[in-house]
């Protein structure tokens, strides 16, 4: 019994404590605040999950752009074979008028979750100040 809940504790903190590293570079100023936003994202759990953290526009010119790629869905026998340290990963594009303004990511294990989105959205909206 004593096992049972030394293991579960043993879980339960090393699951809260994992941390995703977000890595991210802005590369210019946006010329004007920024109040609205356009999304642009064609998968749909991505855009589902980004549409419960900002109410998108469709006309401005201020665009998020969205590239995920899931490893599970590979269909490479050498990636398979050799497995790697996430399952997939999130990328975040923000762009004024077709200028890259910032761009950030987020590698994660297992599916994608909406804390996994909302942690890479809170980092893009910090950094550039909206």
């Amino acid at each position: 019994m004593r096992y049972k809940i030394l293991v579960g504790l043993f879980a339960l903190l090393l699951f809260a404590g994992c941390n995703q590293k977000i890595y991210e570079k802005k590369f210019a100023k946006a010329s004007k605040p920024i109040t609205c936003l356009q999304l642009q994202a064609k998968n749909p759990l991505t855009k589902l999950y980004l549409a419960q953290e900002y109410k998108f526009s469709a006309q401005c010119p201020f665009i998020l752009r969205t590239t995920s790629h899931f490893v599970t869905t590979c269909t490479s026998a050498y990636a398979k074979a050799l497995g790697s340290d996430f399952d997939g990963f999130l990328r975040l594009e923000l762009y004024e008028n077709k200028k890259l303004l910032y761009r950030n990511q987020i590698d994660f294990k297992g599916c994608l979750q909406p804390s996994t989105t909302h942690q890479l959205f809170q980092a893009m909206r910090q950094a550039m100040h909206f």
